[in-house]
Formats: structure tokens, sequence, C-alpha cells
């Protein structure tokens, strides 16, 4: 049987901090803070015990550096945008009395731009995140040279996490995870079952895109930032995976890992909405009747 102290952390800690003693008590100090960023990934800042408050102002602020807000400082637009199909990108539903309403946003319309920034994608930034993952795992890609369809795969080769993923812990145990935009949150435990709690985060984020900052893998390529209408490899790391795999500077990536290199409006939209209750957005879209640009003033969640 788990020691009380695991229990309590593995009941209640994903990414929380939590100060080490042999025990705590039942009437200890609990502080809690709910996060969010704008993919949707969601855990709790948890402290507990005399140093409670401080502990989990050290996570929030963590988090916070990464794009990470409280749940309840996220504006809300009040529009619905698709993910999938041909209505990608496309408004499917409109909440009455919000700001996107009050806007004369409705259903049907596209979104092309937040802010000035296009919610197309362009390919070399689809295969670069789609690229990213750990050391030591295959990754498949397929590429035009010539006219020609290759298929090219290797094993990514290890990779030192960037500063910003070195994360330090106060009495605990810090194990930091990273994503393809370099962006990290710390998963930390500490006692007996710090083990247990680092797992349970891992876990929470992996379907996210994180991975230990730790088992980071480089894929030994650059891409043409150029090129706007596809992936084209800009140069090759000498004696990389990617180099004794074949690839060649001016290879166009057409998949990867069995993915063509296709946008998602609709899921870069809804990132580019994410924010605080009160911060504005400037949306532009497109239907019928052309197309027009409005100011969001994100609201607050309703209660």
């Amino acid at each position: 049987m788990l020691p009380k102290q695991a229990v309590l952390l593995t009941s209640v800690l994903f990414m929380g901090l939590i100060a080490a003693s042999a025990d705590v008590p039942a009437a200890a100090q609990i502080v809690s803070t709910e996060l969010v960023n704008a993919q949707g990934v969601q855990a709790p800042c948890v402290g507990i015990g005399p140093i409670a408050a401080p502990v989990a102002k050290k996570c929030v602020d963590a988090c916070k550096q990464d794009g990470f807000l409280a749940t309840t400082d996220v504006g809300q637009s009040g529009l619905t945008i698709s993910t999938t199909g041909s209505n990608d990108g496309v408004v499917t539903k409109v909440d009455p009395a919000s700001p996107a309403a009050q806007a004369g946003l409705a259903v049907g319309d596209a979104i092309t731009a937040i802010d000035g920034k296009p919610s197309s994608r362009p390919p070399s930034e689809l295969a670069v995140e789609r690229s990213f993952g750990a050391s030591g795992k295959t990754l498949q890609l397929t590429v035009s040279r010539a006219g020609t369809v290759i298929p090219v795969s290797f094993a990514r080769a290890p990779q030192a996490a960037p500063p910003s993923a070195k994360v330090s812990g106060f009495m605990v145990v810090v194990k930091p995870l990273i994503n393809w935009e370099n962006q990290t949150v710390p998963c930390m435990g500490a006692g007996p079952a710090a083990p247990v709690a680092l797992g349970l985060c891992t876990s929470k984020f992996e379907p996210y895109g994180y991975i230990k900052a730790s088992d980071l893998g480089g894929i030994g390529f650059q891409l043409d930032p150029t090129a706007t209408d596809k992936a084209l490899i800009a140069a090759v790391d000498a004696g990389s995976p990617a180099d004794h795999a074949g690839l060649k500077i001016g290879d166009q990536i057409v998949t990867v890992n069995g993915k063509p290199l296709t946008p998602d409006l609709g899921e870069t939209a809804n990132e580019h909405l994410f924010g605080k209750a009160g911060e504005q957005r400037k949306v532009t879209v497109h239907n019928s009747t052309g197309d027009k640009t409005v100011v969001l003033t994100l609201a607050a969640q309703k209660k």
C-alpha cells in the first residue's frame, strides 16, 4: 500500500508542486490553481502544507511563461469553429449576446486571419511540428525529388533541450516536458510518490504533443522559411541520420508519418483566439458578401 503522502500526491498532483514532508495532515492548507493553454491542455498547480501559496505560485508562474492561463482568466469569443473536413476554419455556431454575435459574425463565415495572422499555416511549419518527437523514435517522410516521390525513414538523433526547458526545483523533483514550439511545462513531484506523480503528469501531456525534454530528438534538416507554399529542405546536417538516410537540399517534403501537409485552419484560428478576458482580437472572415474585419473583446466566462 502507498504511504498516506503518496496517496495524496497521486490524487491531486499532475503538475503541482508539493512540499516534501514525512506526512501531510488532513487539515493541511491546500492552494490550487487550474490552468489551460491554447491547445486545451488542462492541469492544476497545487501547493500543500505551510508553504502552499508560494510553491503553487512558483508552478503558476512557470506555466504562464509558456502560454498557460488560469481558467478563470480565459476570455470567450462566442465562436465555435470547425476543425475538420471541408468546413475546416468555418464558423459553425455563434453564441447569442457574445462578442462574436455583437460584432456581426455569423454561421458560415470562414476565418481567414486573426490579428493579421493567417489561419492557414504554411506546409513548412506543419512539417516541423509533425516531425517533432523523441530521440530514437523513427520518423517517416516522403519527399518529392525531380518529380519522383521517395520514402525516407530514420531515427531521430539526441538533441540538447533549449535553456527554457531547464527548470529547477525547490525541495522537489522536476522533469520538464517540451513541445515543438519549445514551450515547456514543469512536471513536479516530491517524496516517495514523486515517480508516480511524474508519470501521471507525462501521460497527461503526451496527447498534446509534449515529450520529456531529456528525450528531445533532432531531425537533422532545416526547411526554407521563405517557401510559403511547400516544405522545401534548405539544409541537411552533415553526418546526421537525415543525411545518412539520403535527404538532399531541394527535396520537398510531401508527408510526415503518412500524414499530408494540409493546413489545420480551425485549430490555428482557435489558438489565435485564446487569451485573457478583456483582450482584443481583430478577426477577418470571408463569406458570400466578401471579406470583413471585426474587433472582438474577449468576454469573461459565464459562471
